[in-house]
C-alpha cells in the first residue's frame, strides 16, 4: 500500500514540477509530496492575488479623467477596471462604478459636486 503511494506521489510531484514555470521551480522542488508542492502553489498565488486586488482597488479608488481623454474613454478604462475585479472574485456593482465615473469627470471639468448632493445635473457639469 505504501509502495503505491509513493509511486503516485511521485509522479504526481514530477507532474507539478515539469508543469510549473522556471521561476515557481524552487518553489515546487524544496518539498517532499506533491499535496505540499500544491500547497506552497496555493499560497504564493493567493499572496498575488491579494496584490493584485488591493493594486486594482487602489487604482479604482484613485480614477480620474485624463486632461486628453473623452468619457467614454475615461468610462472604458472604469469599465476594465470592474472586469478585472469580477475576475479576482471581489466584482464591483454598477452603482459604485457610476459614483467613481462621476467622480472622475467632476474632477476634470470643476464640477462644484452640489449636483450629486441634490442629485441633479448642475451646468457645470454638462461639459
Amino acid at each position: 500500500m505504501v509502495d503505491a503511494w509513493d509511486v503516485m506521489n511521485e509522479a504526481a510531484l514530477a507532474t507539478i514540477q515539469m508543469s510549473v514555470k522556471p521561476v515557481h521551480l524552487n518553489t515546487v522542488t524544496s518539498v517532499d509530496t506533491a499535496k505540499e508542492a500544491w500547497d506552497a502553489l496555493k499560497v504564493m498565488f493567493e499572496a498575488r492575488e491579494n496584490a493584485q486586488l488591493l493594486r486594482l482597488m487602489d487604482e479604482l479608488s484613485s480614477l480620474k479623467m485624463g486632461g486628453d481623454e473623452n468619457i467614454i474613454k475615461f468610462a472604458s478604462r472604469a469599465k476594465m477596471l470592474r472586469d478585472e475585479l469580477t475576475m479576482l472574485s471581489n466584482p464591483v456593482d454598477d452603482n459604485t462604478l457610476a459614483l467613481v465615473s462621476w467622480r472622475g469627470s467632476r474632477q476634470s471639468t470643476g464640477c462644484s459636486g452640489r449636483c450629486w448632493k441634490t442629485r441633479t445635473l448642475s451646468s457645470s457639469c454638462r461639459t
